[in-house]
């Protein structure tokens, strides 16, 4: 009983401030996310184009001389009124070239500025910088193949930044005053998402790992050692300790320690820890099957080309994405307002789902189709909070208890989930932010009883603010005094030790 205590007390004397921390910036959490620019925002920020009275080069010409084997993903959007294609390798490597003569895409101070003010409509005054390294807004190590990044600092009311990749031309990040304000008491503590800790990947999945598993050891020493006292009668209601802060402590600590726990131990499994949950995204052996080949240039033939640029012809456009399936080359055209879904190598080709089953079965030898429906709904597992994701989806289970959801307008794999991805849903998801659908669906049932627990372990860990101040004066006053007891010792023995020798 006394280890687990003294655990706890040191422990807690070294955690107190990052638990409230948490706590306090997992109030704004609730709201206001790191600012990031994802897929549909990335794609408003584009220029409507069109190919109707443009040269272009198909990508095979253009690529030539960048031997790329194989393509993840290939785009073709405008750049200050010039198309460019964007290629991104199976490798990862990233190449932008304009489509009308192959060169690499080229920015500079001006032209950045034009970009940023093409994708937020403003055309007040801004400075144009270049930075070499990534910040607080682009932290992670993905940007830095973009660097050098121009940042474009808007004098508008919301002072908005623009940072522009020197790679692709593309916009990384839009960002506001208001969504960096609330970044930094939401997002930046509650994560340590700072930027020269982020950048360093391993690290900062081991400094949050270690964090969080030394933080669960101290809640639950905590939750232990307060079952254990509880048996022994108070000496008045409510009073088991003359210290007021033991005794709010005490309490809260009881009475929200299990709620505490789970949060740390959630935020814990959000690093998936030991690499146990697999990938949710299709390995190479198994894109492959479902392409019906290795995606590469070769692949756009030139009466494919001829066709892709009949369909882009025809209205503008801000994007368009392109994509393999069972030989057969699709193209994703998003339009100002509507997205646009076409076979350019059959333009008679429909797919089936029985196809999408077919392909499964030839994933793996053991692994055989059971079940196969139509989603107009989320389930518990492909699902958003912001009513964004694509339905209707198309959702097939396997006798490995293996779920794949998919696009039917585009024939992508949107999500693969094996039974320990479904696992750390409700671990990760579920436990951390009462991901439950009997919450989520009945605000603001979800907002008040996360805000209640949220109070509550807010109150925990500031009584425990109190104590671990208290606990540090008390060890420090106590090592003073043993210091000064030495001196004194010491001081002593030196003026008998002269005494003697004269």
């Amino acid at each position: 009983m006394k280890k687990l205590i003294t655990i706890h007390h040191y422990l807690g004397t070294l955690f107190f401030m990052l638990f409230l921390v948490w706590f306090l910036s997992g109030f704004v959490m609730m709201y206001k996310s790191f600012p990031f620019l994802d897929k549909k925002g990335k794609i408003q920020s584009k220029e409507l184009t069109s190919l109707t009275s443009k040269k272009i080069v198909p990508p095979s010409s253009i690529f030539e001389l960048d031997s790329i084997e194989t393509i993840h993903k290939l785009r073709i959007n405008a750049i200050l009124n010039n198309i460019v294609y964007h290629i991104e390798t199976g490798s990862g490597k990233l190449v932008s070239r304009y489509a009308k003569n192959g060169e690499l895409v080229k920015l500079t101070k001006k032209k950045a500025l034009a970009i940023a003010q093409n994708a937020t409509n403003l055309k007040s005054t801004a400075q144009v910088t270049i930075i070499k390294e990534v910040d607080q807004w682009i932290p992670r190590p993905k940007y830095i193949k973009h660097l050098p990044v121009y940042k474009v600092k808007f004098n508008n009311q919301e002072h908005t930044w623009v940072h522009i990749s020197s790679l692709t031309g593309e916009v990384l990040n839009i960002t506001t005053y208001n969504d960096r304000f609330w970044a930094w008491l939401g997002a930046i503590p509650h994560w340590i998402y700072f930027k020269d800790i982020r950048i360093h990947s391993y690290f900062w999945q081991q400094l949050i790992l270690w964090l969080a598993g030394l933080g669960l050891l101290m809640t639950l020493t905590g939750i232990v050692t307060g079952l254990i006292r509880y048996k022994k009668k108070p000496k008045a209601n409510f009073k088991r300790f003359k210290n007021k802060w033991y005794n709010l402590h005490y309490y809260f600590g009881l009475g929200f320690g299990l709620f505490i726990c789970t949060w740390v131990f959630s935020g814990f499994m959000s690093m998936t820890p030991f690499n146990w949950v697999p990938s949710s995204s299709l390995n190479a052996k198994e894109k492959k099957v479902w392409q019906g080949q290795n995606f590469n240039l070769k692949s756009i033939t030139s009466k494919n080309w001829d066709t892709l640029k009949k369909i882009a012809s025809k209205s503008n456009f801000k994007e368009i994405h392109f994509s393999l399936f069972n030989n057969n080359i699709f193209i994703e055209k998003f339009n100002k307002d509507t997205v646009e879904n076409h076979c350019i190598t059959n333009s008679n080709y429909k797919v089936s789902n029985n196809q999408y089953a077919s392909k499964i079965n030839e994933f793996h030898p053991q692994e055989k189709v059971t079940k196969l429906l139509v989603l107009d709904a989320y389930d518990s597992y492909y699902y958003d909070r912001k009513n964004i994701k694509t339905l209707p989806v198309v959702k097939i289970i396997t006798n490995q208890d293996t779920y794949y959801y998919i696009n039917p307008k585009t024939n992508r794999v949107l999500l693969k989930s094996a039974p320990k991805n479904r696992a750390e849903r409700w671990l990760y998801h579920g436990l951390h932010s009462l991901d439950f659908s009997f919450l989520t669906k009945n605000r603001p049932l979800w907002d008040i009883v996360l805000i209640f627990l949220l109070i509550g372990g807010t109150v925990t860990c500031i009584t425990a603010t109190g104590l671990g101040i208290k606990f540090i004066k008390r060890k420090t006053k106590k090592h003073l005094k043993k210091n000064k007891l030495k001196r004194k010792k010491n001081i002593t023995y030196t003026k008998r030790r002269t005494i003697t020798i004269k």
